[in-house]
């Protein structure tokens, strides 16, 4: 597959480690593999919303091998920049476990003569091309946790603070605020290539003989979902190559369906992108262009079906003022065992809502022929007159504790939002994708389901990735939708206190930090705890974690008034 889809413009990102790779891997979709004529394989995606294809792949640690893969994958792949997203050594106080350094500079520390005199440094250094710096200042502008420095990297793991190599880096390299091993072996192979390079690199020890300490804490996987997420976010500002050949026409996507008592004919609608307008049954529909929540289309491994999400605002119009509803749309590509169920799932979401009540309105549902769109509604900010954000808002950047007053009001919405659960789980469903942007945040504190979703689809396995997935949906489990759902809900509710209480999602395997908080233990704690256990079956049902919610909240009320 020489140069596969060079018209299709891409970007390479290397990792070093496993948990590096698996934290880019969980941003993509649609992910397939790609052998090169020479055996490395990439796995090669797409981040919802953006034109942009990604091809990772995990190298190993080194700068040799660092600038050998990238040479192939330069060639291979002819992409318009190479990102390297890992883990690295602060060497500041300042840069802290979790941050991220972007480096827009890379120097490699052994370059140099040793002669009767010492060590005399001879530096080479590779700087950020200047259009891509600047977009990349861009991305980052206003963003805590992120620093746009130099770093230095070479073969040899720092792990001091005292050593001849730590006193040649802050000597020689004074402006370097961090260290890897790598970077610098993929800043010169691309620079040779005229390809730009961006390495992203999330602080996880402090390079001071406390590696192992840090380490065995987890932080590791911290940084790397951090850098992957600065990653994304520079990706989103990174021009299209210029060189790149004209694409066809987009294919217009089909017409949002409406059931209406006057049902005639629906317009086309244009690009499933922000800012355009989709029209509803004569009702205009402007997606929302928001860069942190953008419309997002996925395409089926087979194929068979697209599916599209987007915040849109229905635009004023006779007899009504203007709304903003979620937009869920499934369109079939060809029929087969898979459409079909693509297709059922949305109707039978839009069944189950309005039987349920209490959950996202449904303001609009419809199919035609192979299209089916499910329209909710999304509650309005009465301080802005925008639509409510997300929890994912609130949650994105911070990697500390969100204060006492916070979590209170927070803990107690996901306490109340938990009824529309309950009625799911006796029905024998439950939502199972539970996460910070499922959770749309209301000007009280209060919390709404933006919709409901997996309840109406099987399980399968990998399914909903991220830091809040339960272990049992990481390994796959047989069985009609339901069956061990109550449990995986109650995980990733477990999972979200976890994030509101600790400053991070639970890391995977390793013990949970909810006992080791600080101060006194809250009421209600241990319960939480439990529902972080790999087996469902020591998980304690929806209604004790409810309980537990509120006590937990309730003993966050008086250290919130003080807060206050």
């Amino acid at each position: 597959m020489q140069g596969t889809c060079h018209a299709t413009p891409t970007v390479v990102v290397l990792t070093a480690l496993s948990l590096e790779f698996q934290a880019v891997h969980e941003q993509l979709t649609d992910v397939r593999v790609v052998e090169h004529p020479h055996g490395t394989l990439f796995d090669v995606g797409r981040v919802p919303g953006l034109p942009w294809r990604v091809a990772v792949v995990e190298i190993g640690e080194g700068n040799s091998g660092a600038a050998a893969h990238t040479e192939r994958a330069v060639a291979f792949f002819r992409p318009a920049a190479v990102f390297f997203v890992g883990v690295a050594g602060s060497l500041r106080s300042e840069v802290a476990l979790g941050d991220v350094v972007v480096a827009g500079k890379v120097y490699l520390h052994h370059g140099g003569k040793e002669g009767d005199d010492g060590f005399r440094a001879r530096p080479r250094a590779w700087e950020m091309r200047h259009d891509v710096e600047q977009r990349v200042r861009r991305a980052l502008r206003g963003r805590t946790g992120v620093h746009f420095k130099p770093l230095v990297a070479g073969d040899v793991v720092l792990n001091s603070r005292t050593s001849p190599l730590a006193d040649l880096i802050a000597r020689t390299y004074s402006d370097a605020v961090a260290v890897d091993m790598e970077s610098a072996g993929m800043a010169q192979a691309a620079h040779l290539s005229g390809v730009p390079v961006i390495p992203v690199r999330g602080i996880s020890d402090f390079a001071d003989g406390r590696k192992e300490i840090t380490d065995a804490k987890g932080a590791q996987p911290v940084a790397a979902r951090n850098a992957a997420a600065v990653a994304v976010r520079i990706l989103r500002e990174l021009p299209l190559p210029r060189s790149r050949p004209e694409p066809p026409a987009p294919r217009q996507a089909p017409a949002v369906v409406v059931v209406s008592p006057s049902a005639g004919r629906s317009d086309d609608t244009a690009g499933w992108r922000g800012g355009a307008v989709v029209t509803v049954d004569g009702e205009a529909c402007l997606l929302h262009d928001d860069p942190d929540a953008p419309p997002t289309e996925t395409v089926s491994p087979d194929h068979s079906v697209v599916r599209r999400q987007a915040l849109a605002r229905l635009l004023p119009g006779p007899g009504h003022v203007a709304r903003f509803v979620w937009l869920r749309q499934v369109e079939a590509s060809y029929h087969g065992p898979g459409a079909e169920a693509a297709l059922r799932a949305l109707s039978d979401e839009h069944d189950l809502l309005r039987e349920l009540g209490g959950g996202p309105g449904v303001v609009h549902y419809g199919r035609r022929g192979g299209t089916a769109t499910l329209a909710l509604a999304w509650p309005v900010s009465r301080r802005s007159g925008k639509p409510c954000e997300t929890l994912a808002e609130l949650v994105r950047d911070d990697t500390e504790p969100l204060g006492a007053w916070r979590s209170h009001r927070l803990i107690r919405g996901l306490a109340a939002s938990c009824r529309i659960l309950g009625k799911l789980h006796d029905r024998g469903l439950a939502h199972r994708a539970l996460e910070p942007a499922a959770l749309v945040l209301g000007d009280d504190g209060s919390l709404f389901l933006r919709d409901l979703g997996l309840a109406t689809t099987p399980p399968v396995p990998g399914e909903a990735p991220g830091p809040y997935q339960a272990p049992e949906q990481r390994r796959g489990h047989r069985g009609r939708a339901g069956e061990h759902g109550a449990a995986t809900d109650v995980h990733r509710l477990g999972a979200l206190v976890h994030r509101l209480l600790t400053g991070s999602p639970p890391v995977p395997g390793m013990p949970s930090a909810l006992p080791r908080l600080a101060g006194s233990p809250l009421p209600g704690v241990e319960t939480v705890d439990a529902a972080l256990a790999p087996d469902p079956r020591d998980r304690p049902d929806l209604s004790a974690l409810v309980v537990a919610l509120r006590a937990v909240s309730d003993g966050l009320a008086a250290p919130a008034r003080e807060e206050r």
